[in-house]
């Protein structure tokens, strides 16, 4: 059954963002949306939610993987499912965000363009870190699908990605976007910075703590059996 909901997430939402594809193609080809249709804003605020998205669930991913849910596996299972509804949502959002510019009356891209990275009309460096960002996404949602068909150790090298992908988005959100320079959005991103920052720590050094008063514990074992 969880497979199955697997393959459906997949169908549903690339089927989703093959339907937009067409219709913005429509539109590219016919015109027929007033040329002050609002697609560059729409273009940001879908770039700040799938970017809060992700934010959200990369912070619920490291808070379950911190030594605190020992007995509860319950909690922890609910909280890795909010986490992945977070990601997952965030990643097909994340391939919204750039469609729109195909039709943009200001600097309208090619499809070309928003599929290579860093042949972009204007600011190639740094829409190609967004494009790049959204590869990643996609290939880290997909080895997480694929987590039981592979070996712990490599799942986890793939999943560590996120870490640097979310540096990316964040690179990209900075200095790409237009809205960085409103002190909101600015502190929105100092403060998921910063957010992530602590957690990892936090989780570095919980784990660390608890591997020390283990191996502690070890070494009194072994102590004691040579007495």
């Amino acid at each position: 059954m969880e497979q199955k909901h697997k393959v459906l997430k997949w169908a549903v939402g690339l089927s989703l963002i093959i339907i937009i594809s067409l219709f913005i193609e429509f539109e590219r080809r016919t015109g027929f949306l007033s040329a002050h249709a609002p697609t560059w804003l729409m273009v940001r605020v879908l770039g700040i939610s799938a970017y809060l998205l992700l934010f959200c669930g990369i912070c619920l991913g490291i808070m379950a993987g911190m030594p605190i849910w020992g007995g509860r596996k319950k909690a922890r299972d609910l909280l890795l499912s909010i986490h992945f509804f977070f990601n997952t949502t965030g990643v097909f959002v994340a391939m919204l965000h750039p469609l729109l510019l195909v039709i943009d009356p200001y600097v309208p891209f090619s499809w070309m363009q928003l599929l290579v990275p860093f042949t972009a009309p204007r600011e190639p460096f740094l829409y190609g870190l967004g494009t790049l960002t959204l590869y990643g996404l996609l290939f880290v949602l997909l080895t997480t699908d694929l987590k039981k068909k592979m070996p712990v150790k490599l799942w986890k090298s793939f999943h560590l990605i996120s870490y640097i992908l979310f540096l990316l988005a964040l690179t990209h959100g900075i200095m790409g976007g237009t809205d960085s320079s409103n002190i909101l959005i600015f502190s929105m991103y100092v403060v998921t910075f910063v957010s992530v920052l602590a957690l990892m720590i936090v989780q570095i050094q919980t784990v660390s703590a608890l591997k020390r008063k283990a191996l502690n514990k070890q070494r009194l074992t072994e102590r004691n059996m040579h007495q």
